[in-house]
């Protein structure tokens, strides 16, 4: 059956279709040849057109595929955004006064002003930071694995692992869990830590990061994807 979603060119399509038809239909009718000749050529003229619809149905099947595929793709980077990188924040912003350290430190041009508090619950903050260690360090590996099909541009994704792992919260927790990571991940995140060190002493002597600042880096960070 053929589908697509552009109905002017299906009526393209069969209008040329009609018009060779009756054409073709009229030259035969006016062939001078025995009534035999004139009804193999019809069928070989239902033949040929049956044949182009075959290939149009397999060229429409073809791009109907691709698009489905770029629609997953899509659908693919939007849950990637939602589970990896923004959920993680926001729980941790609804766990506070919990949440925050982490929070803090994995955005560190932010301002948060200079209130820090001073009131938590100590073993529900480590408990925390543990979990939520994880999850930073699972988009990192789920970033690896779907990354061939995120819209959002190797770059980004880069660049938000560039700040986060600027945090000493993770650092510590990478060394205590990296364990339960693959060996690409692991030297993926050992590049990111490398680069993040040129970024933390860049801070030291500006003050503040600015894009440009994680776009030279990112935009020449060699990830292999799987």
């Amino acid at each position: 059956m053929i589908t697509t979603n552009s109905g002017f060119e299906v009526l393209v399509i069969s209008i040329i279709l009609i018009l060779v038809y009756v054409i073709g239909y009229e030259l035969i009718r006016r062939l001078e040849a025995p009534v035999e000749k004139k009804y193999e050529l019809s069928l070989r003229l239902m033949a040929s057109l049956s044949f182009f619809l075959v290939i149009y149905n397999i060229y429409v099947s073809i791009r109907s595929n691709d698009r489905i595929e770029e629609n997953r793709a899509s659908y693919n980077t939007i849950e990637n955004i939602q589970r990896n990188w923004l959920d993680p924040q926001k729980e941790l912003l609804q766990n506070y006064p919990e949440g925050y350290f982490l929070y803090s430190s994995m955005n560190q041009d932010a301002a948060f002003g200079n209130e820090v508090p001073q009131k938590y619950d100590a073993t529900k903050r480590k408990q925390l930071e543990v979990y939520y260690s994880l999850r930073i360090f699972q988009s990192m590996e789920d970033f690896l694995t779907t990354g061939k099909y995120d819209k959002t541009g190797q770059s980004v994704w880069v660049n938000a692992y560039l700040m986060w792992m600027q945090s000493p919260i993770l650092r510590f927790y990478w060394t205590k869990l990296s364990f339960n990571f693959s060996q690409d991940t692991r030297e993926f995140v050992a590049k990111i830590i490398e680069k993040s060190d040129e970024l933390i002493a860049l801070r030291k002597k500006k003050g503040k990061l600015t894009n440009e600042d994680y776009d030279a880096i990112s935009t020449k960070f060699k990830v292999n994807l799987r």
